[in-house]
C-alpha cells in the first residue's frame, strides 16, 4: 500500500492510505483516473486492525452506497484519523464523519449538499406516458428525500447539531472553508501548514480545477501560477463538453 507525505508543523506525516478519485469507482472511464472503493478501504483497515491509522481524503464524491459503506468501515475500526485536503465534496465528506479525529488543512474546501440522480427523457409523450413519468419521478424524489435525511443524520451525529439544521446547510450547497467546517462541527481541527505548503496546496487545487474548467469552456479561477504541464495530460484525457454532459446525467453523485 503506497503512502503519501505532507508537512505538518516541521514533521513529515505518513498517510497509510489516500482516498481520492470517484468514490465507488475502480477505474473511472469518465475522467481516466482511478477512484476508491469500499473494498480497497476494507483491505487496508483489515491489515491494520489494532493500529492508529492516518487516511488522507481528497475526492469530488461519488456513489452514495459506497460512501456510506466506507463511513461505517472507518467508524467500526475505531482508530482512524482522517485528514481532509484539496477540494473534497459530496459523499467523500460523509465518509470522513466516521473517523476518530478529522482535521482539514488550510487551503482546502468542503462541499456538502443534497443527493441527486440523473433524469433524462428523450422522447415524445402523451398524457398517459406523462402520468407514468410523474409517478416514477415522484418515487425518485421520495428516495432522494430519504437519502438526504440519512446523510444529514450522519453529519448531525458528528457535529452535535440536529438533522434539521444539517438538512438546511445541505440545501445551501455551498463550499465551506476550514473555518466554516470547524464552526459547524464537521471537523475537529484546522491543520496549519507552513506558508510554502499553504501556497502550494491552494495553487494545486486551482490548477486542477482550471484544467477541468478549460475543457468545459468555463473561465479559470484567478491566481493559479506555476507550470501547468503536469495537468495538461489530465485535461487532454477528459471527454468533450457534450459528452461530459451526457455522462453526468447517468451518474448518481452526492
Amino acid at each position: 500500500m503506497p503512502y503519501y507525505l505532507c508537512i505538518k508543523k516541521d514533521k513529515r506525516m505518513k498517510y497509510g492510505m489516500m482516498i481520492c478519485g470517484t468514490i465507488g469507482a475502480g477505474y473511472d472511464w469518465w475522467s481516466g483516473t482511478y477512484g476508491t472503493r469500499s473494498k480497497d478501504v476494507k483491505a487496508y483497515l483489515d491489515a491494520h486492525p489494532d493500529e492508529e491509522v492516518d487516511i488522507a481524503v481528497s475526492s469530488p464524491g461519488g456513489y452514495v452506497d459506497e460512501g456510506l459503506t466506507i463511513y461505517q468501515l472507518i467508524k467500526d475500526h475505531g482508530h482512524v484519523n482522517v485528514h481532509i485536503m484539496g477540494m473534497t465534496a459530496s459523499i467523500a465528506t460523509v465518509l470522513c464523519m466516521g473517523a476518530k479525529h478529522v482535521d482539514m488543512s488550510v487551503g482546502s474546501t468542503m462541499l456538502i449538499h443534497n443527493a441527486s440522480t440523473g433524469v433524462a427523457v428523450w422522447e415524445s409523450a402523451n398524457k398517459q406516458k406523462l402520468d407514468e413519468l410523474i409517478k416514477q419521478w415522484q418515487k425518485q424524489r421520495d428516495d432522494l428525500d430519504t437519502i438526504d435525511k440519512v446523510i444529514a443524520s450522519v453529519y448531525a451525529k458528528r457535529s452535535g447539531k440536529t438533522s434539521e439544521e444539517m438538512l438546511k446547510q445541505m440545501g445551501k450547497e455551498n463550499w465551506l472553508s476550514p473555518e466554516q467546517a470547524l464552526e459547524l462541527g464537521l471537523v475537529d481541527e484546522i491543520r496549519d501548514l507552513d506558508d510554502e505548503d499553504k501556497k502550494r496546496q491552494t495553487n494545486l487545487a486551482k490548477r486542477f480545477t482550471n484544467a477541468f474548467c478549460s475543457n468545459l469552456g468555463l473561465p479559470p479561477l484567478p491566481g493559479a501560477t506555476a507550470d501547468d504541464e503536469p495537468l495538461k495530460h489530465f485535461s487532454r484525457r477528459l471527454p468533450p463538453h457534450s459528452e461530459i454532459c451526457s455522462r453526468i446525467i447517468h451518474k448518481f453523485l452526492t
